[in-house]
């Protein structure tokens, strides 16, 4: 629905796109000319514009095929899913270290200085993802929606800028195409955060400054995750601790049908880390809006999200709901008091059965283990590893986390690395530690995949059964013959039989 960007108001049309064409035809011909709030419907076919791009002639002469090629990229920016949300400009994060630390840029891309100037730009770069996260969860922003594929249609991330670049410049780039809500520039100054408050100037804007020059640099747009501040949204007001009533029957789980208690104080887990409640027995119906506005007017009230999954009839449609979620707080306290205030409450038809999450710690249950940040081993995959690197340069980069027990480069035949490496550090604690800190650091322009190793896979004994190989016990070697030893002096036809058997 188009609005007006004077008033905010709806201009009184819209656009509306089916995935068939057989729907849109039987829309047209039941709804057109029918009244609708007062007012007669006039239906008309509309334009279909994917991914349009113009080539535009001058003189006689056509672009080049490096402007076609910017042409298309820029009318399809958007529309692709980008994991890598906390990318900066390498250029950025030196200048922005050499800057802030009073050092000779030189200094840091030496080659001669001793070490890799990779990995010390790798280092650099860590530095400030830690810096510019702790920046934006200053700032109400909720870290673990960057893990979600659903996008915001508001929120728009400002990728590869140079740095030094001012809140004011990123202000004179988005403010003609709409009104913001606010925006953010982290103190390192290699990425930003822009808010809009209606979705149209937001994808406008975006459409318009996707791939422009903003001094050296060419900016790179990302659509914020769906739910990344917990501040709460524009034009949504809440009541208070509502649901919807109905003469329907509540829908329970088996654990309240059986009338299973109420955990007390003295039972809940001692873990200061214990601030998330794992919502069970949540209506499919359920928004994540509705959801988030029925609790987050509790007190240390951080974020609620529920679980989703993408449509198996529909690779292109929305996401559904698995029935559970999770609400966080900002202290231990607020947790206990909420899981009293909401277990057994009725939303949409649904009695919800509230518990801490695991440990106490948000945990997704949607996700891999080997992903998570926490583990119960301090060995660790390194995945997406450069060619170039060296078994130095891995030693080098990880070491600055804590004390390693081992580092193994895996080669193939003709002396070249496979792209992984194994990680093992002396405590879990310090594998911990550099598995939050390295996980969105680049070396030598690529990501580095960080995912725990499982201890069992390191076993020679589980990987011999795995292979199936068996060693004693009579069982067979592949590609080997077997001995028999035969006694004839007892029981002849006996052994013979155990061995045709064996």
């Amino acid at each position: 629905m188009p609005l007006d960007p004077k008033t905010k108001q709806s201009k009184g049309l819209a656009y509306v796109t089916f995935t068939k064409p057989d729907n849109a035809l039987a829309a047209y011909e039941n709804l057109d000319r029918t009244s609708f709030q007062g007012r007669l419907l006039h239906i008309l076919a509309a334009v279909d514009r994917k991914g349009k791009y113009e080539v535009e002639d001058g003189e006689g002469r056509t672009n080049t095929l490096k402007q076609d090629r910017h042409s298309k990229r820029k009318a399809t920016a958007g529309k692709e899913f980008n994991w890598s949300m906390l990318y900066m400009n390498s250029d950025a994060v030196a200048s922005s270290i050499a800057d802030r630390f009073s050092i000779d840029k030189n200094d840091i891309l030496n080659p001669e200085s001793g070490s890799n100037p990779a990995v010390k730009l790798a280092l650099a770069e860590t530095h400030i993802i830690q810096e510019t996260k702790s920046y934006l969860e200053s700032q109400g922003v909720i870290l673990s929606s960057f893990s979600s594929r659903a996008r915001s249609d508001t929120v728009v991330l400002v990728k590869n800028i140079p740095y030094g670049t001012t809140m004011e410049q990123i202000r004179e780039l988005f403010e003609p195409h709409g009104e913001l809500s606010r925006v953010l520039v982290p103190p390192a100054g290699t990425m930003a955060v822009v808010e809009f408050e209606e979705s149209n100037e937001a994808a406008k804007a975006f459409r318009a400054v996707a791939y422009r020059r903003l001094g050296n640099s060419v900016i790179y747009l990302e659509k914020g995750p769906m739910g990344m501040f917990t501040g709460e949204p524009s034009g949504v007001k809440t009541t208070g601790h509502e649901s919807l009533t109905s003469n329907l029957p509540v829908i329970k789980v088996p654990e309240q049908m059986t009338g299973e208690a109420t955990p007390e104080e003295e039972d809940l887990p001692s873990i200061t880390g214990g601030t998330t409640l794992y919502v069970k027995n949540l209506s499919f119906a359920t928004t994540q809006q509705r959801f988030e506005s029925m609790f987050q007017h509790l007190p240390s009230f951080a974020f609620a999200r529920i679980q989703m999954k993408p449509d198996p009839k529909r690779s292109d449609g929305p996401r559904l709901s698995m029935g559970y979620g999770f609400v966080g707080f900002k202290d231990v306290d607020g947790a206990k008091k909420a899981l009293k205030s909401m277990q057994g409450f009725t939303l949409d038809g649904h009695a919800l059965h509230v518990k801490f999450a695991g440990r106490g710690v948000e945990e997704d249950k949607g996700k891999d283990d080997k992903t998570g940040s926490k583990s119960k081993t301090a060995k660790m995959i390194v995945k997406n590893v450069p060619f170039e690197a060296t078994k130095k340069d891995i030693r080098e980069l990880f070491r600055s986390y804590g004390h390693l027990k081992s580092v193994r480069l895996p080669k193939k035949f003709d002396s070249r690395t496979r792209g992984f490496a194994f990680i093992e550090f002396i405590s879990r604690h310090e594998a911990e530690n550099a598995f939050e800190a390295l996980r969105h650091t680049h070396l030598l322009g690529r990501h580095l995949v960080l995912e725990w190793a499982e201890e069992a896979e390191q076993d020679i004994e589980v990987l011999r059964k795995k292979a199936g190989v068996g060693f004693g016990g009579g069982k067979t070697l592949p590609g080997r013959k077997r001995k028999f030893e035969l006694d004839l002096g007892k029981d002849n036809a006996d052994d013979d039989d155990d061995d045709h058997d064996a």
